[in-house]
């Protein structure tokens, strides 16, 4: 066995910059490994399995610079490094959407070159197995943003590095996306790591009955069976597009049908609980980043209560899989979405509960961030194509809560209600310069907890007053509460305010 780096290293890479940065790969046993970087050279060891790792030495941001990697007479060059701000983008189908398939994507990929974004995706892959082979076979690698290279990435993850490189002068920004669409939080989550709380051990009870005593190759049949549909559906929706470009997914779901799932399970299903952690996130770590970008949650409406466990052990482990500490983890609040069947049959108010645990998250772990989208979606369509809107909040989120510049990032929060008469007085947070209500969304209960439609206005710049006919003694207020309707508050900048439900 020759000298080997981690696949996450390449050529075109960024380097977190005022940080040791970790180095790791494989060697013959015993060998001495050595690496340059900028002038500075770090000595190593491979140990007995060959496995070896060590630290560049904390760094400004700067290059380009040549990574030299030796082993003996084994030498790897990698060019056009540079030292800068990374970010690792997670979730599921609204993060993996990719820039081509967003609103206005063929303008978007093609005005997409930007000399100091560097793009890495993570390939998709259910097993360590699979994802060894699809290393070996078509290896991943850093790619400056540009027409050629954008197109098939994250949409939101893209236009959060544009905003960041817009507003971080001269320093490069590297943007990792590890997503695939459908997936759980348990998919993200080590098997040891869920089986240590109740809502972890349900997801690995509840898959491991779907799946039986199933083998591997009966799994492989019915993978295929499925992806028969699947391609099947996507030829009837690329055919009726064809035919009219703008139609709505309200239309498409109606003529072409809903989309086939659920996938099978199986031991190398990629929503086994587990799975896609060990197969592509725990790959990445311990590359040195800033923080995390974590859109994902939809696919956990069928355990709404059990997500705030789940979410706050996800960023738990990843925090503890780059070094530990309250690195910042920076999430996408879901949208406004419920499907036409959902809407005609009565809201299930699971997607509230779902927006509650990731602003509970934000709430009660240093260091986690939320990014607002309660002004955003589309009806019965899960995935909006609007992914600028999004990223742009994701990038200016994370230029004030992390980067301490002088951007408005934090959305509008409630801090505080109280009863004024038959009235309700809101107190917000992070107002923007003063709070904007354009539209409703506000709702009062009062003994009974019949929630009722209230009168709001704007009273102060971070005030705000509802009133409900017929609520003479509120008890509880709600803000867009609900998983698909209005939400006109925001603040001055534009940032739309959180929905909340508080008790008076």
């Amino acid at each position: 066995m020759g000298l080997k780096l981690a696949a996450i290293f390449g050529d075109n890479m960024v380097l977190q910059r005022e940080v040791p940065v970790p180095l790791w790969g494989a060697a013959p046993a015993g060998a001495a490994v050595t690496a340059e970087l900028d002038g500075q050279s770090v000595r190593t060891r491979a140990g007995k399995t060959g496995r070896w790792r060590l630290d560049l030495p904390a760094c400004p941001a700067g290059g380009p610079y040549t990574l030299t990697v030796r082993c003996g007479a084994d030498v790897i060059r990698l060019k056009q490094v540079y030292r800068g701000e990374v970010w690792l983008a997670g979730g599921q189908s609204n993060m993996e959407l990719a820039l081509k398939d967003s609103e206005n994507g063929e303008a978007a990929v093609q005005a997409s070159f930007h000399p100091r974004i560097h793009l890495y995706m993570t390939p998709k892959a259910a097993t360590p197995e699979e994802a060894e082979a699809l290393e070996q076979s078509t290896p991943p690698a850093w790619k400056l943003s540009g027409p050629e290279t954008a197109g098939d990435f994250s949409a939101v993850a893209w236009y959060a590095g544009k905003t960041l490189a817009g507003h971080l002068t001269d320093v490069h920004i590297g943007v990792i996306s590890c997503c695939w669409g459908g997936t759980y939080a348990h998919c993200w989550l080590p098997r040891e790591e869920l089986a240590s709380f109740p809502e972890g051990r349900a997801r690995i009870a509840g898959y491991d009955a779907r799946m039986g005593s199933k083998s591997d190759e009966a799994f492989a049949r019915e993978l295929a069976a499925y992806q028969k549909e699947v391609d099947a559906w996507n030829a009837r929706v690329a055919a009726r597009r064809a035919q009219e470009p703008e139609v709505t997914w309200e239309v498409l779901n109606e003529a072409c049908g809903l989309y086939p799932w659920p996938p099978p399970a199986g031991r190398t299903g990629f929503q086994r609980p587990g799975n896609l952690y060990d197969a592509m996130l725990s790959r990445l770590a311990p590359y040195a980043i800033r923080g995390f970008w974590y859109y994902q949650g939809e696919q956990d409406e069928e355990w709404p209560g059990d997500y705030y466990a789940l979410l706050t052990h996800l960023i738990r482990r990843w925090r503890q899989d780059w070094g530990g500490g309250e690195k910042p983890f920076l999430l996408l609040q879901l949208p406004m979405y419920i499907s036409k069947a959902e809407s005609l049959s009565g809201d299930s108010m699971r997607w509230p509960i779902l927006r509650k645990a990731q602003a509970d998250a934000a709430r009660t772990l240093p260091g986690v961030g939320l990014a607002v989208l309660t002004d955003c979606g589309e009806f019965d369509n899960i995935h909006p194509i609007d992914k600028r809107t999004p990223g742009t909040r994701l990038g200016l989120l994370a230029l004030e809560a992390v980067y301490r510049l002088p951007v408005t990032g934090r959305p509008p929060v409630c801090i505080s209600a109280q009863r004024n008469g038959d009235a309700v007085l809101l107190h917000f947070d992070h107002t923007g310069g003063g709070l904007v209500l354009r539209g409703g969304g506000f709702r009062l209960a009062g003994p009974d907890g019949t929630f009722q439609h209230a009168v709001a206005q704007v009273t102060a710049p971070d005030t705000v007053r509802a009133a409900a006919p017929g609520v003479s003694t509120p008890k509880a207020v709600r803000y867009a509460w609900y998983s698909f309707g209005p939400a006109g508050l925001c603040g001055g900048t534009g940032l739309a305010a959180a929905p909340f439900e508080i008790m008076i």
